[in-house]
């Protein structure tokens, strides 16, 4: 059954209640921030109700999956992050990370460097 525009806040509004009043992925209350009506932009099918944050970014996610997936469809490639983020690290340290010690010197640095330019 396809909605109208003007079913859309009455739907809104009975989704919200059915979530508790919670954005499906990360939970903060939907009266603090404008919730989205979110839908399957391939079927058309309304998902749930979103924070505009978390709707902006599911958006974002499908279309980079979409593009990376290859041979395989976005779930695949995401369960595949999922389990690379998972996977045993390597006792290597990469040379462009800082720790939070390293950052907040190289802050003050830079903070002396443009004190000293004044």
């Amino acid at each position: 059954m396809k909605i109208t525009n003007a079913d859309i806040p009455t739907l809104r509004e009975y989704l919200i209640k059915a979530q508790n009043g919670k954005c499906c992925l990360c939970s903060i209350d939907l009266s603090e921030v404008t919730p989205c009506l979110d839908h399957d932009h391939e079927t058309g099918h309304v998902r749930g109700v979103l924070c505009n944050n978390c709707n902006g970014i599911e958006g974002k996610i499908t279309n980079l999956a979409r593009r990376a997936k290859r041979d395989g469809t976005k779930k695949s490639f995401l369960v595949k992050v999922l389990e690379y983020w998972d996977k045993p690290q390597n006792e290597a340290i990469h040379p462009a990370f800082k720790n939070k010690d390293e950052k907040r010197l190289l802050r003050n640095k830079r903070a002396r460097k443009k004190n000293k330019k004044k």
